[in-house]
C-alpha cells in the first residue's frame, strides 16, 4: 500500500517572500551587469553627418580604426562644414514646403510643382558639391597609410559590409 503524507506536512515547496526578493534581485543584477558588458564591448558609434554629400564615402568603421586624437583632428576639419550642410537642409525642407504648396493649390499648376521639385534637385546637387569638396579636403590631410585604411573600408562596404 502506498503511504501518504500526513496533512499538516506541505507537498510541495512553497515560496517565502524574501526568497522572491532574492530571485528578483539577482535578475536586476544580472540585466545591470549585461548593460555594462554590452557598453564596454561595443564602444558608442561616431558621429554620423546626415544628407546628401560624398561624405558617405567615407565609412565610419574607418573613424573608428584611427587613434581617438587623429580622429578628432579629421573630424573636426569635417565640423567646420557644419553650417553649409545645415543650410542646405533648411534649404531642402523650404523646397519640400513649396511642392507641398503647390500640391495643395488649387487650381492645380504643373509649371508651380515643377518649379519646386527643380529647386529641390538644384540644391541636392550643390549639397553633393559641398560634400565633394569635404571629402577632398579630408582625404587630402590622410597619410598614406590611412588612405590604405580608407580604401579598404569602402571595399568592405561596396561589397556588402566586413569580410574576412
Amino acid at each position: 500500500m502506498t503511504e501518504t503524507p500526513p496533512a499538516d506536512q506541505p507537498t510541495g515547496r512553497r515560496w517565502t517572500w524574501w526568497q522572491v526578493l532574492l530571485i528578483v534581485s539577482l535578475a536586476l543584477n544580472l540585466l545591470i551587469g549585461a548593460a555594462a558588458a554590452t557598453r564596454f564591448f561595443y564602444h558608442p558609434r561616431h558621429e554620423r553627418m546626415t544628407g546628401m554629400s560624398y561624405l558617405h564615402l567615407v565609412p565610419r568603421k574607418f573613424f573608428a580604426d584611427l587613434g581617438s586624437p587623429r580622429r578628432e583632428e579629421l573630424l573636426g576639419h569635417i565640423k567646420e562644414q557644419r553650417e553649409r550642410f545645415r543650410e542646405g537642409r533648411r534649404k531642402s525642407r523650404q523646397a519640400a514646403e513649396s511642392l507641398a504648396d503647390a500640391l495643395d493649390a488649387a487650381p492645380y499648376d504643373e509649371a508651380r510643382v515643377r518649379a519646386a521639385l527643380d529647386q529641390f534637385t538644384g540644391n541636392g546637387v550643390d549639397q553633393i558639391g559641398i560634400g565633394a569638396k569635404a571629402a577632398l579636403d579630408l582625404i587630402a590631410r590622410l597619410s598614406p597609410e590611412e588612405r590604405i585604411m580608407l580604401a579598404k573600408r569602402i571595399r568592405e562596404r561596396a561589397k556588402g559590409g566586413k569580410r574576412k
